[in-house]
């Protein structure tokens, strides 16, 4: 935990750090201008917001949620990207209907495989919360998705869990 949050701590000062001198913002969007979508360079990065969300995920939700929850963003987000980017058709926020079943598909492929490997155990509240993760993600919050999807959805299966799902 200390590392995690030290890690989230230090990134996030070196993005308030670059936003108020121009410099050391210039040199960091020269080395990763490449990697950084346009709104980053200004901006805090998304890197920055998962290192505070795996932090606070591990801190109030324990592994048996922050696990799945943020296995969910890191491999469900790219896929619902990566799919809605290149699907036609219907937007709803900018963003295809097709990414919500892309995040869904590939977070339970992450989730098989972690079971498989003995890291966890299917339920109810995995799969559901799968898909509210997806809806999150889906949804036009004004917070960055790499915080707002590991945090509500693992809020969300804290709840299914206890009530038995």
């Amino acid at each position: 935990m200390t590392l995690v949050g030290g890690g989230a701590l230090l990134a996030l000062a070196l993005d308030v750090g670059r936003q108020r001198a121009g410099f050391v913002n210039r040199a960091y969007v020269g080395i990763f201008g490449s990697i950084l979508k346009p709104s980053e360079s200004t901006d805090i990065t998304g890197a920055t917001y998962l290192l505070i969300a795996i932090f606070f995920a591990f801190y109030f939700f324990g592994i048996e949620v922050a696990l799945p929850v943020l296995m969910f963003v890191a491999v469900g987000d790219p896929a619902a990207a990566l799919i809605g980017a290149r699907c036609p058709g219907l937007r709803v926020w900018g963003k295809s209907p097709a990414g919500i079943l892309a995040f869904v598909a590939a977070s339970m492929a992450v989730w098989a495989v972690l079971v498989a490997a003995g890291y966890g155990a299917w339920s109810w509240a995995v799969v559901i919360t799968a898909i509210v993760a997806a809806a999150v993600e889906f949804t036009p919050f004004p917070l960055d998705d790499n915080l707002t999807v590991p945090l509500i959805a693992g809020g969300f299966m804290v709840l299914a869990r206890a009530v038995g799902l």
